[in-house]
């Protein structure tokens, strides 16, 4: 059986939006995907914060591992357990246990 969360937008509330480590404008500022110099909008970090709708992509999961300052395999896991799911024994192992370390300590 497959579960799904919104662990994109989870991993992103932990550290960016009022009273956190980053503002929206700043978290926006910082988050530069290296090879491409893409960077989100302050209003599609605010989606992110705030669970609406977007559209993950490998430049948003660069940049955003940029801003938070943590490895991309566990931004890249947020990501695919936001947009795909992962079966019980996934979620065991991995990235996939240390992200879930990170967002339900």
């Amino acid at each position: 059986m497959y579960q799904q969360r919104d662990a994109l937008t989870e991993l992103m509330m932990l550290h960016v939006g009022e009273g956190r480590r980053m503002t929206t404008r700043e978290f926006a500022a910082s988050a530069v995907d290296p090879q491409s110099s893409w960077a989100p909008s302050k209003s599609l970090v605010g989606n992110i914060i705030t669970g609406k709708g977007f559209k993950v992509t490998p430049q948003l999961v660069s940049a955003i591992t940029v801003g938070l300052g943590l490895d991309r395999q566990i931004v890249a896991t947020a990501a695919h357990f936001q947009a795909i799911g992962y079966t019980e024994q996934e979620l065991q192992a991995g990235a996939a246990d240390e992200l879930l370390q990170i967002i339900d300590p």
